[in-house]
């Protein structure tokens, strides 16, 4: 486990510092900018909103970091107290909970279908295309590691409180947390007699993450909710009849196509437009992906575990932003740790299938990492 790690965030390491070394950057409008010093190329995107909340708190700018959950960028303040820059800190902190993430991600798929299914799965998960986010300043690495771990410490360790406790961990570095007590509940369900009443009021703690950001809220701009109306006042994200958002992605992917046929636009040019349209082609890429994974998951993933992986994944299908109607679901995908558990178990079955995975999945990965590191959008 400890040789995925390390080989897999060397490999996005690398791919990324060449790329920002050797490829002309991108120049976004209207984005809050990374911050100055080490590591500054790979706090691009939310990656700077999350450095600017670190340094600044939240409202310097505008209300819009308060779509942005507290426990990360507190994370990252604590440890640029100490010296280095938001940006180095929150790469560090982003590959601590990676190595968290990893060893839950094993131990859950071990349990669920043995040794060789939990190789798979840490190597698919290390690996995954969007696996770049891991070495980042954004929240996928510390959302996995506490989803991940809430769910092992009740389906492995068989401890409700501690798997409330990360749960509230979880639901305080992203509002989508709080689903966590879909699968936590089945699993109460499932074995209430050894758990009993007590683990039921345990998982009553996974809410209070949410709860709390809320109530800081609040206090602070007089309005617990605010991080919700900003997702639809800034991003344009509100509440959307799926079938119209799906018309719209197809739409909008065919015409990214012909950036993605042309890949020379997408890393020679300094207009961000190339990448942002050829975004969407990917977004229905990911999404065809992930409907043939769930179509696995549902028969041999606990029932909880599915819906939970259904419902915290399609998310971009609900609540669309105008342009980019399936935007970030590729990085969705990537915070979605039951996905991982499927396609180690098919994955594992055929050594051939698992190599010809990685292969394509790091190359990919690779191409998007010189992307993102030279402010070009992904995901």
């Amino acid at each position: 486990m400890l040789l995925v790690f390390g080989t897999s965030r060397l490999f996005f390491f690398c791919a990324g510092t060449l790329a920002a070394i050797f490829l002309p950057w991108a120049i976004p409008a209207g984005s809050v900018l990374e911050p100055p010093g080490f590591l500054d190329y790979w706090a691009h995107w939310d990656g700077a909103w999350y450095a600017e909340i670190a340094t600044e708190g939240y409202g310097a700018r505008d209300p819009a970091s308060t779509a942005f959950f507290p426990l990360f960028p507190m994370l990252v303040s604590v440890g640029s107290a100490l010296g280095g820059g938001p940006a180095l800190w929150g790469v560090l902190v982003s590959l601590a909970a990676t190595l968290f993430a990893t060893y839950f991600v094993y131990r859950v798929a071990e349990k669920h279908a043995g040794v060789g299914s939990a190789r798979a799965a840490t190597l698919c998960f290390s690996f995954f295309p969007t696996a770049f986010f891991l070495n980042a300043p954004y929240t996928e690495a510390l959302f996995v590691a506490f989803t991940a771990g809430s769910y092992w410490a009740a389906y492995v360790r068989r401890d409700l409180l501690l798997a409330g406790v990360l749960g509230a961990l979880a639901a305080a570095t992203r509002n989508l947390g709080v689903l966590l007590l879909i699968p936590l509940l089945y699993e109460w369900l499932r074995a209430r007699r050894e758990f009993g009443w007590r683990g039921l009021f345990a998982l009553g703690l996974v809410p209070t993450g949410l709860l709390g950001y809320a109530a800081f809220l609040w206090a602070r701009f007089g309005d617990p909710v605010i991080f919700a109306r900003q997702q639809a006042a800034y991003w344009g994200r509100e509440l959307t009849d799926p079938g119209d958002t799906l018309a719209r992605a197809w739409a909008a992917a065919a015409d990214g196509m012909r950036y993605v046929l042309d890949p020379a636009t997408l890393f020679v040019e300094t207009d961000p437009t190339p990448a942002l349209s050829a975004s969407n082609t990917l977004n229905l890429v990911f999404l065809a992906l992930f409907l043939v994974i769930m179509g696995v998951g549902f028969v041999v993933l606990p029932p909880g575990l599915s819906l939970y992986t259904f419902v915290v994944t399609l998310l971009p299908v609900l609540t669309p932003t105008p342009s980019f109607p399936l935007m970030s679901l590729p990085r969705f995908m990537l915070g979605s740790f039951p996905l991982f558990l499927v396609l180690g178990f098919v994955l594992s079955k055929s050594r051939p299938a698992l190599y010809v995975w990685l292969v394509a999945s790091g190359v990919l990965g690779a191409a998007l990492t010189a992307m993102f590191a030279t402010w070009r959008w992904v995901a």
